[in-house]
């Protein structure tokens, strides 16, 4: 079924930003998709993987992949007929072409949202880490959860950390817990790669971290759309900047912090609750929830 919803998404969508279908073969028991080789691998073999020790991420091309992945999620969220959700946006499934331009890839997961549908209610599928509150819990899948898992993936573009963190064998911080608290401080050089040895636009990387986090948000109705998204990245109106910065989210310390413990408990349980987890990526699970 994954196979077949996967050409069927990758035949509708045409974005630079989109990975492409190029052709497949469904035949006995064979199942392939050809589309274009990535020669620098996916986001997270550059932030995790095989070349996280080389530093090939410089500021410019992080800002680059993080436009151009919200270009290619907006796209599927307010420009294909019908509308798509994605349902596993992380690192691993943006790859990189010989230029480092984003490819939103792996659309195995991925709901067709009939015209005028706020939401479809489905088995949740996803990774651990990504998975916005209310469709881990209730199974609505909606444009904002794939908001919400781009968050997730645009403060890893920006900190070079998974978006859980083992502490010890028994806790565990999401990425977001660790990042609130920086952000409402204002600790900004806090909050950025290390391998980047200080090596960024300050005022971009405070924009991508409002953003990652307030797409974060706890509540659905407090995030943005992709296409406010990719405005806010782009840093097109000051005035929308400026509303950001002061939004209570980053402004009243206690109640950041209590959203940010309310997510961490909400994940640990999702985890106890799983029933499947299969591994695919050093780094990443994905899991099937019943």
């Amino acid at each position: 079924m994954e196979f077949a919803v996967e050409v069927e998404i990758l035949a509708r969508v045409r974005h630079k930003n989109l990975l492409s279908l190029r052709g497949y073969c469904a035949e006995g028991q064979e199942r392939l998709i050809v589309y274009d080789y990535m020669p620098n691998l996916s986001l997270l073999s550059h932030l995790h993987g095989q070349h996280s020790a080389e530093c090939f991420l410089d500021w410019d091309r992080r800002m680059n992949i993080a436009i151009g992945s919200a270009e290619g999620v907006a796209y599927l969220h307010h420009h294909a007929t019908p509308h798509i959700i994605h349902r596993d946006i992380k690192a691993s499934n943006v790859l990189l072409d010989s230029d480092f331009e984003a490819q939103v890839a792996d659309f195995g997961f991925a709901k067709l949202i009939p015209d005028g549908a706020t939401h479809v209610t489905t088995r949740v599928k996803g990774t651990l880490g990504y998975l916005a509150p209310e469709y881990a819990m209730l199974g609505k899948a909606s444009e904002s959860c794939d908001v919400y898992s781009f968050g997730i993936l645009l403060l890893e573009l920006a900190s070079g950390r998974k978006p859980i963190e083992k502490l010890s064998p028994t806790m565990k911080r999401t990425i977001t817990d660790w990042a609130l608290p920086l952000a409402c401080q204002r600790k900004f050089s806090e909050l950025a790669d290390r391998k980047l040895n200080g090596k960024f636009v300050e005022e971009e990387l405070k924009r991508v971290i409002f953003v990652s986090l307030i797409c974060a948000h706890g509540r659905p109705e407090k995030r943005p759309t992709m296409l406010e998204v990719v405005e806010l990245l782009k840093g097109e109106s000051k005035e929308k900047l400026a509303d950001l910065e002061n939004d209570e989210l980053f402004n009243d310390f206690n109640d950041g912090l209590s959203g940010a413990d309310d997510s961490s408990e909400f994940i640990s349980e999702e985890k106890d609750s799983l029933q499947e987890v299969k591994k695919v990526e050093p780094g990443t699970e994905k899991a099937n929830l019943n």
